[in-house]
C-alpha cells in the first residue's frame, strides 16, 4: 500500500512522533472488512513492541477473528491529546494521530504471545505486576493474541492555541444534556 498524501500536510509529524502517540494512546480503531464488503472497525486495547501492534481477543472466534484470516489487510487509527478549544472566532481540537497499516497474523509462538500479554497488561493494569501469571494461567486458554506488522505509518498533530484564558476552555469531555434527545 502506498500512503496518499495527507490534505493537510502542515501536520504530519515524523514516523517517530507517529510511534510515540501510537504508544500514549489508550485504544486503536483497527478497521477491516467483511466478507460481503462491509467496513468493519472495533476499538481494541493494544500495545506496541517495535513495528508491531499487539492485540489480544477471545480465540473462541468472532466476528474480527474470521476477517482478520479471510483478509489480513488492517489499518489501526489511534488519537491521544484531544481536547477542544475557541480561538479566533472557530472551534477546533488539538490532537496527536497515527495511522499503521499492515497485516494481522495470529501469534501463535508461545514465547511472542506472553510477552504480548504481559506488555498489555503492563500498559493497562502495571500496579498488578504480581498477577499477570496467574491470569494468564487462568485466561491463557481462552486468549487470542494477534499482531499487526507495521507496513506504513502515518500522523498528524494538531496543537493547541499558544494562549487561551481559562474561562473559555470547554471540559475534555462533553456529556449530552439528559434532557435533550438523542440520535
Amino acid at each position: 500500500m502506498t500512503l496518499r498524501p495527507l490534505r493537510r500536510a502542515d501536520r504530519a509529524v515524523s514516523r517517530d512522533e507517529a510511534l510515540a502517540a501510537l504508544d500514549d494512546a489508550p485504544f486503536a480503531v483497527v478497521s477491516t472488512v467483511c466478507e460481503d464488503g462491509t467496513p468493519y472497525g472495533v476499538p481494541l486495547s493494544f500495545v506496541r513492541r517495535g513495528e508491531s501492534l499487539y492485540f489480544h481477543a477471545t480465540n473462541e472466534g468472532g466476528l474480527k477473528a474470521k476477517c482478520f484470516r479471510r483478509d489480513a489487510r488492517v489499518c489501526a487509527t489511534a488519537v491521544t491529546d484531544v481536547r477542544a478549544f475557541f480561538e479566533g472566532g472557530d472551534f477546533s481540537t488539538t490532537y496527536r494521530s497515527a495511522l499503521a497499516f499492515g497485516r494481522m497474523r495470529e501469534v501463535t509462538d508461545s514465547v511472542e504471545f506472553k510477552r504480548a500479554l504481559v506488555d498489555l497488561c503492563m500498559k493497562y493494569v502495571p500496579g498488578h505486576k504480581g498477577d499477570i501469571g496467574r491470569a494468564m494461567k487462568a485466561e491463557g486458554p481462552r486468549t487470542a493474541v494477534w499482531a499487526l506488522d507495521i507496513d506504513e505509518l502515518s500522523g498528524k498533530s494538531r496543537p493547541g492555541p499558544v494562549r487561551q484564558p481559562a474561562s473559555v476552555t470547554p471540559p475534555a469531555t462533553a456529556r449530552p444534556d439528559s434532557a435533550s434527545p438523542r440520535a
